[in-house]
Protein backbone atom coordinates (compact mmCIF):
# COMPACT_ATOMS: atom_id res chain seq x y z
CA UNK A 1 0.00 0.00 0.00
CA UNK A 2 2.97 2.42 0.82
CA UNK A 3 4.66 2.23 -2.36
CA UNK A 4 1.35 2.53 -3.94
CA UNK A 5 0.47 5.51 -2.17
CA UNK A 6 3.89 7.22 -3.41
CA UNK A 7 3.61 6.41 -6.74
CA UNK A 8 0.52 8.16 -6.68
CA UNK A 9 1.74 10.95 -4.67
CA UNK A 10 4.13 11.76 -7.62
CA UNK A 11 2.15 11.51 -10.24
CA UNK A 12 -0.20 13.89 -8.17
CA UNK A 13 3.26 15.99 -7.55
CA UNK A 14 3.90 16.30 -11.51
CA UNK A 15 2.13 18.74 -13.55
CA UNK A 16 2.49 17.81 -17.48
CA UNK A 17 0.44 16.90 -20.28
CA UNK A 18 -0.19 13.58 -19.06
CA UNK A 19 1.58 11.24 -16.28
CA UNK A 20 2.12 7.59 -16.45
CA UNK A 21 1.45 6.17 -13.24
CA UNK A 22 3.34 2.50 -13.49
CA UNK A 23 1.85 0.89 -10.17
CA UNK A 24 -1.54 1.92 -10.73
CA UNK A 25 -2.07 1.23 -14.29
CA UNK A 26 -3.59 4.60 -15.68
CA UNK A 27 -2.55 7.66 -17.26
CA UNK A 28 -3.50 10.58 -14.81
CA UNK A 29 -3.95 13.56 -17.08
CA UNK A 30 -3.92 17.61 -15.89
CA UNK A 31 -7.73 17.13 -17.19
CA UNK A 32 -8.00 14.30 -14.91
CA UNK A 33 -6.44 15.99 -12.08
CA UNK A 34 -8.43 19.61 -12.49
CA UNK A 35 -11.78 16.75 -12.47
CA UNK A 36 -10.78 15.40 -9.63
CA UNK A 37 -10.37 18.73 -7.58
CA UNK A 38 -13.85 20.01 -9.21
CA UNK A 39 -15.18 17.27 -8.29
CA UNK A 40 -14.19 17.32 -4.76
CA UNK A 41 -15.25 20.76 -4.49
CA UNK A 42 -18.63 20.31 -5.40
CA UNK A 43 -19.36 17.45 -3.36
CA UNK A 44 -16.98 18.67 -0.46
CA UNK A 45 -15.40 15.67 0.11
CA UNK A 46 -13.45 15.31 3.67
CA UNK A 47 -11.15 12.60 4.17
CA UNK A 48 -9.36 10.75 7.40
CA UNK A 49 -5.94 11.58 6.79
CA UNK A 50 -3.82 12.12 3.19
CA UNK A 51 -3.57 8.14 2.96
CA UNK A 52 -7.31 8.26 2.94
CA UNK A 53 -7.58 11.49 0.56
CA UNK A 54 -4.92 9.29 -2.12
CA UNK A 55 -6.51 5.99 -1.89
CA UNK A 56 -9.81 8.15 -2.84
CA UNK A 57 -7.81 9.77 -5.66
CA UNK A 58 -6.75 6.53 -7.43
CA UNK A 59 -10.07 5.12 -7.29
CA UNK A 60 -11.36 8.49 -8.87
CA UNK A 61 -9.23 8.06 -11.35
CA UNK A 62 -10.33 4.55 -11.75
CA UNK A 63 -13.97 5.34 -11.99
CA UNK A 64 -13.18 8.23 -14.63
CA UNK A 65 -11.52 5.92 -17.06
CA UNK A 66 -14.57 3.72 -16.97
CA UNK A 67 -16.25 6.38 -17.77
CA UNK A 68 -14.21 8.04 -20.43
CA UNK A 69 -14.09 4.68 -21.64
CA UNK A 70 -18.00 4.03 -21.69
CA UNK A 71 -18.02 7.59 -23.48
CA UNK A 72 -16.68 6.19 -26.78
CA UNK A 73 -18.43 2.96 -27.09
CA UNK A 74 -21.08 4.12 -30.11
CA UNK A 75 -23.26 1.21 -29.53
CA UNK A 76 -24.25 2.12 -26.02
CA UNK A 77 -27.80 3.18 -25.04
CA UNK A 78 -27.23 5.03 -21.90
CA UNK A 79 -24.70 7.25 -20.62
CA UNK A 80 -22.64 7.63 -17.23
CA UNK A 81 -21.08 10.30 -15.66
CA UNK A 82 -19.67 11.38 -12.30
CA UNK A 83 -21.74 12.11 -9.02
CA UNK A 84 -21.51 11.28 -5.49
CA UNK A 85 -20.40 7.89 -6.21
CA UNK A 86 -17.50 8.99 -8.21
CA UNK A 87 -14.86 7.97 -5.47
CA UNK A 88 -16.37 4.30 -4.52
CA UNK A 89 -14.96 1.38 -5.51
CA UNK A 90 -18.11 -1.09 -6.81
CA UNK A 91 -17.69 -3.13 -3.71
CA UNK A 92 -18.12 -0.36 -1.34
CA UNK A 93 -20.93 0.86 -3.35
CA UNK A 94 -22.93 -2.31 -2.64
CA UNK A 95 -21.82 -2.76 0.97
CA UNK A 96 -23.22 1.21 1.79
CA UNK A 97 -25.71 1.74 -0.25
CA UNK A 98 -27.34 -1.48 -1.42
CA UNK A 99 -29.90 -3.69 0.05
CA UNK A 100 -28.25 -7.21 0.52
CA UNK A 101 -31.17 -8.53 2.32
CA UNK A 102 -33.23 -8.38 -0.32
CA UNK A 103 -31.38 -11.71 -2.34
CA UNK A 104 -31.35 -13.41 0.99
CA UNK A 105 -34.49 -14.76 2.06
CA UNK A 106 -34.92 -17.80 4.02
CA UNK A 107 -37.64 -18.95 2.47
CA UNK A 108 -38.09 -19.05 -1.11
CA UNK A 109 -40.68 -16.27 -2.99
CA UNK A 110 -44.05 -18.24 -3.48
CA UNK A 111 -45.12 -17.70 -7.20
CA UNK A 112 -47.49 -15.16 -7.63
CA UNK A 113 -50.32 -15.90 -9.84
CA UNK A 114 -51.86 -13.03 -12.44
CA UNK A 115 -54.63 -11.14 -10.55
CA UNK A 116 -58.71 -11.74 -11.81
CA UNK A 117 -59.01 -7.89 -11.72
CA UNK A 118 -55.96 -7.32 -13.59
CA UNK A 119 -56.53 -9.86 -16.67
CA UNK A 120 -58.03 -8.70 -19.32
CA UNK A 121 -57.76 -4.93 -18.06
CA UNK A 122 -57.09 -2.25 -20.26
CA UNK A 123 -53.54 -1.42 -20.71
CA UNK A 124 -52.14 1.98 -21.74
CA UNK A 125 -49.69 2.33 -24.43
CA UNK A 126 -47.69 3.66 -22.60
CA UNK A 127 -48.10 5.72 -18.83
CA UNK A 128 -45.98 7.77 -16.98
CA UNK A 129 -47.25 9.07 -13.20
CA UNK A 130 -44.61 11.92 -12.88
CA UNK A 131 -46.87 13.77 -15.74
CA UNK A 132 -49.95 13.17 -13.17
CA UNK A 133 -50.30 16.08 -10.67
CA UNK A 134 -49.94 15.75 -6.95
CA UNK A 135 -49.04 12.06 -7.16
CA UNK A 136 -45.36 11.79 -6.54
CA UNK A 137 -43.12 13.91 -4.25
CA UNK A 138 -39.71 15.43 -5.49
CA UNK A 139 -37.11 12.27 -5.39
CA UNK A 140 -35.57 11.98 -1.83
CA UNK A 141 -32.26 10.88 -0.56
CA UNK A 142 -31.31 7.47 1.63
CA UNK A 143 -27.93 8.62 1.72
CA UNK A 144 -25.33 6.30 3.55
CA UNK A 145 -28.14 3.84 4.66
CA UNK A 146 -29.61 0.71 3.23
CA UNK A 147 -32.61 1.96 3.76
CA UNK A 148 -33.77 1.72 0.28
CA UNK A 149 -36.48 -0.64 1.32
CA UNK A 150 -38.46 1.93 3.45
CA UNK A 151 -38.49 4.72 0.66
CA UNK A 152 -40.05 1.92 -1.71
CA UNK A 153 -42.36 1.08 1.04
CA UNK A 154 -43.38 5.00 1.95
CA UNK A 155 -43.54 5.40 -1.26
CA UNK A 156 -46.32 3.59 -2.79
CA UNK A 157 -47.92 4.56 0.05
CA UNK A 158 -47.98 7.92 -0.15
CA UNK A 159 -49.05 7.31 -4.03
CA UNK A 160 -51.76 5.14 -3.10
CA UNK A 161 -52.76 8.14 -0.64
CA UNK A 162 -52.46 10.60 -2.97
CA UNK A 163 -54.41 8.82 -5.83
CA UNK A 164 -57.21 7.24 -3.45
CA UNK A 165 -57.78 10.00 -1.51
CA UNK A 166 -56.53 12.89 -3.30
CA UNK A 167 -54.02 14.41 -0.65
CA UNK A 168 -50.20 14.07 -1.04
CA UNK A 169 -48.18 13.49 1.71
CA UNK A 170 -44.89 12.72 2.62
CA UNK A 171 -44.57 9.88 4.88
CA UNK A 172 -41.54 8.73 7.51
CA UNK A 173 -39.33 6.53 6.06
CA UNK A 174 -37.46 7.03 9.40
CA UNK A 175 -39.74 5.58 11.49
CA UNK A 176 -39.52 2.34 9.21
CA UNK A 177 -35.95 2.50 9.82
CA UNK A 178 -36.27 2.66 13.46
CA UNK A 179 -39.29 0.82 14.22
CA UNK A 180 -40.05 -2.02 12.41
CA UNK A 181 -37.36 -4.21 13.17
CA UNK A 182 -38.39 -3.73 16.60
CA UNK A 183 -41.55 -4.45 15.98
CA UNK A 184 -40.55 -8.16 15.22
CA UNK A 185 -40.29 -8.05 11.42
CA UNK A 186 -36.70 -9.18 9.49
CA UNK A 187 -35.79 -6.29 8.08
CA UNK A 188 -33.45 -3.98 9.67
CA UNK A 189 -33.21 -0.16 8.55
CA UNK A 190 -29.92 0.55 7.16
CA UNK A 191 -28.84 -2.90 7.51
CA UNK A 192 -31.56 -3.55 4.88
CA UNK A 193 -35.07 -5.26 4.14
CA UNK A 194 -38.37 -5.63 2.69
CA UNK A 195 -40.93 -3.18 1.22
CA UNK A 196 -43.34 -5.79 2.50
CA UNK A 197 -42.59 -5.53 6.01
CA UNK A 198 -43.00 -1.60 5.97
CA UNK A 199 -46.07 -2.22 4.36
CA UNK A 200 -47.18 -4.45 7.21
CA UNK A 201 -46.16 -2.62 10.28
CA UNK A 202 -48.04 0.28 8.48
CA UNK A 203 -51.01 -1.53 8.41
CA UNK A 204 -51.18 -2.63 11.88
CA UNK A 205 -49.13 0.88 13.82
CA UNK A 206 -50.24 3.56 10.70
CA UNK A 207 -47.35 5.74 9.42
CA UNK A 208 -47.00 9.07 10.36
CA UNK A 209 -45.81 12.06 8.10
CA UNK A 210 -42.43 12.58 7.66
CA UNK A 211 -42.66 16.39 9.27
CA UNK A 212 -42.93 14.95 12.78
CA UNK A 213 -40.57 12.21 12.30
CA UNK A 214 -37.42 13.42 9.92
CA UNK A 215 -35.27 11.35 8.08
CA UNK A 216 -31.58 10.82 9.73
CA UNK A 217 -29.96 8.37 7.66
CA UNK A 218 -29.26 6.41 10.54
CA UNK A 219 -31.12 3.74 12.66
CA UNK A 220 -32.36 4.49 16.33
CA UNK A 221 -34.69 3.93 18.98
CA UNK A 222 -38.09 3.89 17.73
CA UNK A 223 -40.36 7.23 18.32
CA UNK A 224 -43.87 5.41 17.98
CA UNK A 225 -44.64 3.72 21.52
CA UNK A 226 -48.30 3.00 20.16
CA UNK A 227 -50.62 2.52 17.30
CA UNK A 228 -50.31 5.72 15.57
CA UNK A 229 -53.88 7.88 15.61
CA UNK A 230 -55.68 8.01 12.14
CA UNK A 231 -55.81 11.52 12.50
CA UNK A 232 -52.10 11.91 12.20
CA UNK A 233 -50.95 8.81 10.13
CA UNK A 234 -52.53 6.74 7.66
CA UNK A 235 -53.32 2.79 7.60
CA UNK A 236 -53.36 0.98 4.24
CA UNK A 237 -55.39 -2.18 4.43
CA UNK A 238 -53.66 -4.45 1.94
CA UNK A 239 -51.18 -4.58 -0.37
CA UNK A 240 -50.89 -6.70 -3.81
CA UNK A 241 -48.09 -8.44 -4.99
CA UNK A 242 -47.49 -8.95 -8.83
CA UNK A 243 -46.71 -11.49 -11.40
CA UNK A 244 -43.65 -11.99 -12.62
CA UNK A 245 -44.93 -10.55 -15.72
CA UNK A 246 -44.26 -7.37 -17.79
CA UNK A 247 -48.15 -7.63 -18.84
CA UNK A 248 -49.10 -7.78 -15.28
CA UNK A 249 -46.37 -4.99 -14.27
CA UNK A 250 -48.10 -2.88 -16.72
CA UNK A 251 -51.31 -3.60 -15.76
CA UNK A 252 -50.60 -2.75 -11.99
CA UNK A 253 -49.10 0.58 -13.21
CA UNK A 254 -52.16 1.53 -15.07
CA UNK A 255 -53.34 1.45 -11.38
CA UNK A 256 -50.91 2.62 -8.77
CA UNK A 257 -47.32 3.06 -8.69
CA UNK A 258 -45.21 -0.07 -8.08
CA UNK A 259 -42.41 -0.98 -5.91
CA UNK A 260 -40.17 -3.23 -7.55
CA UNK A 261 -36.47 -5.04 -6.29
CA UNK A 262 -33.59 -5.05 -8.64
CA UNK A 263 -29.81 -5.68 -8.67
CA UNK A 264 -28.37 -1.96 -8.97
CA UNK A 265 -25.20 -3.22 -8.59
CA UNK A 266 -24.44 -1.43 -11.88
CA UNK A 267 -25.70 1.95 -11.67
CA UNK A 268 -23.28 4.07 -9.69
CA UNK A 269 -22.68 6.27 -12.77
CA UNK A 270 -25.78 5.90 -14.77
CA UNK A 271 -26.86 9.52 -16.06
CA UNK A 272 -29.16 9.09 -18.77
CA UNK A 273 -30.64 7.30 -21.38
CA UNK A 274 -31.66 3.37 -21.49
CA UNK A 275 -29.91 1.44 -19.44
CA UNK A 276 -29.49 -2.57 -20.26
CA UNK A 277 -25.98 -3.50 -18.41
CA UNK A 278 -27.61 -6.13 -15.97
CA UNK A 279 -26.93 -10.03 -16.91
CA UNK A 280 -29.34 -12.65 -16.13
CA UNK A 281 -31.37 -12.15 -12.75
CA UNK A 282 -32.21 -14.47 -10.04
CA UNK A 283 -33.75 -13.39 -6.61
CA UNK A 284 -30.55 -14.11 -4.99
CA UNK A 285 -29.33 -11.14 -7.14
CA UNK A 286 -31.73 -8.27 -6.39
CA UNK A 287 -29.92 -5.98 -3.76
CA UNK A 288 -31.87 -2.40 -4.43
CA UNK A 289 -35.90 -1.40 -3.89
CA UNK A 290 -36.84 1.50 -6.25
CA UNK A 291 -40.46 2.49 -7.54
CA UNK A 292 -41.51 1.98 -11.24
CA UNK A 293 -43.70 5.16 -12.45
CA UNK A 294 -44.40 3.60 -15.75
CA UNK A 295 -43.22 2.76 -18.81
CA UNK A 296 -43.01 4.23 -22.52
CA UNK A 297 -44.02 3.03 -25.88
CA UNK A 298 -41.15 1.08 -26.60
CA UNK A 299 -41.65 -1.07 -23.30
CA UNK A 300 -38.81 0.59 -21.43
CA UNK A 301 -39.74 1.46 -17.23
CA UNK A 302 -39.51 4.35 -15.92
CA UNK A 303 -38.13 3.75 -12.13
CA UNK A 304 -37.67 6.42 -9.37
CA UNK A 305 -34.63 6.03 -7.32
CA UNK A 306 -34.22 7.09 -3.82
CA UNK A 307 -30.34 8.31 -4.22
CA UNK A 308 -31.25 12.23 -5.01
CA UNK A 309 -32.37 13.91 -7.90
CA UNK A 310 -28.60 14.58 -8.78
CA UNK A 311 -28.87 11.21 -10.08
CA UNK A 312 -29.40 9.93 -13.28
CA UNK A 313 -32.27 11.48 -15.13
CA UNK A 314 -33.17 13.91 -12.11
CA UNK A 315 -33.73 11.33 -9.93
CA UNK A 316 -34.83 8.10 -12.13
CA UNK A 317 -33.50 5.52 -14.55
CA UNK A 318 -35.03 3.88 -17.56
CA UNK A 319 -34.57 0.05 -17.94
CA UNK A 320 -35.07 -1.66 -21.07
CA UNK A 321 -37.71 -3.70 -21.41
CA UNK A 322 -37.94 -7.24 -19.88
CA UNK A 323 -36.73 -8.24 -17.17
CA UNK A 324 -33.86 -6.07 -16.73
CA UNK A 325 -31.93 -6.38 -13.88
CA UNK A 326 -34.61 -8.40 -12.57
CA UNK A 327 -37.25 -5.57 -12.03
CA UNK A 328 -40.11 -8.33 -12.67
CA UNK A 329 -39.04 -10.22 -9.93
CA UNK A 330 -40.39 -9.18 -6.51
CA UNK A 331 -43.06 -6.24 -6.87
CA UNK A 332 -45.98 -4.90 -4.81
CA UNK A 333 -48.31 -2.08 -4.91
CA UNK A 334 -51.09 -1.25 -2.22
CA UNK A 335 -54.49 -1.53 -2.69
CA UNK A 336 -56.38 -0.41 0.17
Amino acid sequence: MSKLLIAVLLCLAIITPTVLCDDSQQNISVQDLLAYNKWRQKHQRVYLNEDEQLYRQLVFFENLAKINSHASNTEATFTVSLNQFSDYTQEEFKHRILNKKLGQRSTPREAVAEQPHLLGASIATSIDWRTKPNVLNPVKDQGQCGSCWTFGAAGVMESFNAIKNGVLKKFSEQQLVDCVHQAGYVSDGCNGGFQEDGVNYAIKYGIVQSSSYPYTGVGGRCKITSPTSPSVGFYPKSFQKVAQTSSALKAALNLYPVTVSVDASNWSSYSGGIFNNCGPTTDQDLNHAVIAVGYDAQGNWIIRNSWSAYWGENGYIRLAPGNTCGVLLDNLYVTA
